[in-house]
Parts: C-alpha cells; sequence; structure tokens
C-alpha cells in the first residue's frame, strides 16, 4: 500500500481539483491546498473525525465521456510512505465502529497492514469522505477570496470544537492503560 500512483475518481477528482486550484484568477497561488497529495493525507482523517464514508464515484466529463481523474504519482507516495502509513495506522486503531475488539485493531494497524482488502476500502472510503467534508466545507458556495477565507475560519472553529475542546485527558489515559 501506498508504494504505486493514486487516483481520485468521478466528483473526488473534481472536488480534489478544485481544492487545489487557484481561488482566483488574479491572485496566482492563493490556494487551499498545494497539491492532490496534500488532500490525501488530510482526507482520510477528515472523513473519520468527521464520520464521513463515501462509495466510488465514476462521474464522467460530458466532453470526453471519460471518468474524471486526477493522479498522485507513485514517487511522491513512496517518499511520504511513513506519514501515510501512519494515517492508516491511526484510523484502524480508532476505529472501533469497524471493529470492536482493541486487540484485533492492533493487530490490523500493524500486524497486517495493508493485506486486508476490506480494511484498505474501509480506509479509501474514509479518503473519499474526507474530500466530501473538505469540499463542502472550504469550497461549496464561495466565489470569491474572502468567502473563501470565512470559509475556512468557520471550518478551523468547528474543528476546533468539535475535536479539540471536547478532548478529555483523562480518558485517553485510561484507553492508553486498558489496551495490553
Amino acid at each position: 500500500m501506498f508504494d504505486k500512483e493514486y487516483s481520485f475518481k468521478g466528483r473526488h477528482a473534481q472536488r480534489v481539483e478544485l481544492l487545489t486550484s487557484n481561488l482566483d484568477e488574479n491572485m496566482k497561488g492563493l490556494k487551499l491546498f498545494a497539491r492532490n497529495f496534500d488532500v490525501y493525507m488530510d482526507a482520510p482523517l477528515v472523513g473519520f473525525l468527521y464520520n464521513r464514508k463515501a462509495d466510488f464515484d465514476y462521474s464522467k466529463n460530458p466532453n470526453t465521456n471519460e471518468v474524471y481523474t486526477t493522479k498522485i504519482f507513485g514517487d511522491i507516495l513512496i517518499q511520504n510512505k511513513l506519514e501515510l502509513e501512519f494515517n492508516y495506522r491511526l484510523i484502524m486503531l480508532l476505529d472501533s465502529n469497524a471493529e470492536k475488539d482493541p486487540k484485533i485493531r492492533v493487530s490490523k494497524a500493524f500486524r497486517r497492514m495493508g493485506e486486508n482488502y476490506e480494511d484498505n476500502q474501509l480506509y479509501e472510503s474514509y479518503v473519499r469522505g474526507g474530500v466530501d467534508v473538505l469540499y463542502e466545507k472550504l469550497i461549496e458556495g464561495a466565489h470569491e477570496p474572502g468567502e473563501y477565507i470565512e470559509k475556512v475560519s468557520e471550518f478551523v472553529s468547528d474543528f476546533q470544537a468539535r475535536f479539540i475542546d471536547e478532548i478529555d485527558m483523562d480518558e485517553v489515559m485510561q484507553l492508553c492503560k486498558g489496551i495490553d
């Protein structure tokens, strides 16, 4: 896993292209994400945290009748394999909805990482769901630089309220002590 070219397809490819494109024609370099890879790094975590998964989509470009596609070259994935594996392992460890038994989650994350087709598909569904969340929260409905900035600010505030302010460190420590 994470050792060959990766392709976003359909609406997810379109959304990744929007997330990585210039937000204003007059302001080159004003982007939310610099590269497709940057979206790919963040999307599974966002998808997991927002509990969003998405199925494959094969929307076609009406002009060419081909499925929309945008790629990440394999060398970029290989160079960043450790970070990608960290994301994968984190999701396998934390997703108690997919697997109730913490010992099996540990095994999926470390002993059998990437070997199980269903686990890989689960991870990829979080990637696609995260792309959807990022698009909805950062792009959808915005048309001018000020609107994008406002959407980013709202997303950061929402993220802070949902995930950071609610962390109970005592609970985290209890969870850590409970895993053998």
